[in-house]
């Protein structure tokens, strides 16, 4: 997948997170608190980013995630660094 800008990626997550989990979600939506994921939740949801966007996220990157914007901001760099798959 080529490079996409930050806000496109936020508005594909969100719709995203609104399909998979059933929730409307912000940039500042915390997994946890605000949308009540649990961490098999949110495994499988950034399992589901992962497909959606061709891009392996490393599971040591996966355990800094608190909020829908600092998931998009890994996606962003990993998909501009071209580690897409």
């Amino acid at each position: 997948m080529s490079a996409m800008s930050y806000d496109d990626l936020l508005a594909r997550n969100l719709e995203l997170i609104r399909t998979v989990c059933r929730k409307t979600a912000t940039e500042q939506s915390r997994f946890i608190e605000d949308l009540s994921l649990d961490s098999i939740d949110l495994v499988g949801l950034v399992s589901e980013m992962e497909d959606e966007f061709r891009v392996f996220v490393p599971e040591e990157r996966l355990h800094t995630f608190r909020t829908v914007g600092e998931a998009t901001r890994c996606l962003h760099e990993l998909l501009n660094q071209g580690e897409a798959a």
